[in-house]
């Protein structure tokens, strides 16, 4: 056997070890578990990392990036599965008490408004208030007897986990110091477009799981930024309804 034939024979070899390598799990994590970990392609003279040191960390990366993934798609069908399950605007019929809408100034950094009802008609602190179709609108801070201040929901702290009702997919509705409406913290794979509603999950400690939060209006492909807007333009809205008693399916 000439010095060619040696060298296919052994790329050969090779090429077979690393497909048995790739393809099998309990291959992967036996080396993964007393191979790399124990440098064992460490070069004693040199110190240095071989080659083979480079190719198995790589394998072992792979191996746990793949276990990441099933692990993730689980989560996220356990969590629809146990939260979302037919969540969508006309599940959840809400009760609530009319107010009518004293004052808004949405130019201010606070983007607060004030409603005609207050501790005297039992609103608290807390209480969501919405517009036509429970599209929310803002969240009551402040009560007094007859009024009440409410936080608008472009308010720069808003951050409310929502679900794309057409997708599925999950992210969190938020407003920087500018005044931008986007979502972020996205899948990797999520499936938006524009027009998509947003509405409120079951993890948020200030809205409504359920209540319309807002609509996908733009998209920046090269940041892939979705940008929102609420459903209700508060500048036209006179009436409102104040979310005292959300009624139970």
């Amino acid at each position: 056997m000439n010095q060619r034939q040696k060298k296919l024979q052994f790329a050969f070899i090779l090429l077979v070890l690393v497909g048995l390598i790739l393809v099998f799990q309990p291959v992967r994590l036996f080396l993964d578990r007393n191979l790399v970990s124990s440098n064992l392609f460490i070069s004693s003279r040199t110190k240095q990392k071989t080659w083979f040191y480079n190719l198995f960390h790589l394998i072992a990366f792979t191996n746990d990036y793949n276990n990441l993934q099933i692990q993730n798609k689980d989560l996220l069908s356990n969590y629809l599965a146990n939260n979302l399950t037919n969540l969508s605007p006309l599940d959840n019929k809400i009760n609530g008490l009319e107010a009518r809408v004293l004052k808004s100034d949405d130019t201010s950094s606070g983007n607060y408004f004030w409603i005609d009802k207050g501790s005297l008609d039992g609103v608290a602190e807390g209480m969501n208030v919405v517009g036509n179709n429970d599209a929310a609108i803002g969240l009551i801070t402040t009560v007094y007897p007859s009024s009440s201040l409410v936080k608008n929901i472009l308010n720069p702290k808003t951050k409310i986990s929502v679900m794309d009702l057409r997708s599925k997919s999950l992210g969190v509705a938020v407003v920087n110091p500018q005044g931008k409406f986007y979502l972020d913290y996205l899948q990797i794979k999520s499936d938006v477009k524009i027009n998509d509603i947003l509405v409120a999950t079951s993890d948020n400690k200030e809205y409504l799981a359920g209540l319309v939060i807002g609509k996908v209006v733009q998209e920046d492909g090269g940041n892939r930024t979705y940008y929102l807007e609420p459903i209700i333009d508060l500048r036209q809205t006179f009436g409102v309804k104040v979310l005292t008693q959300p009624s139970k399916k």
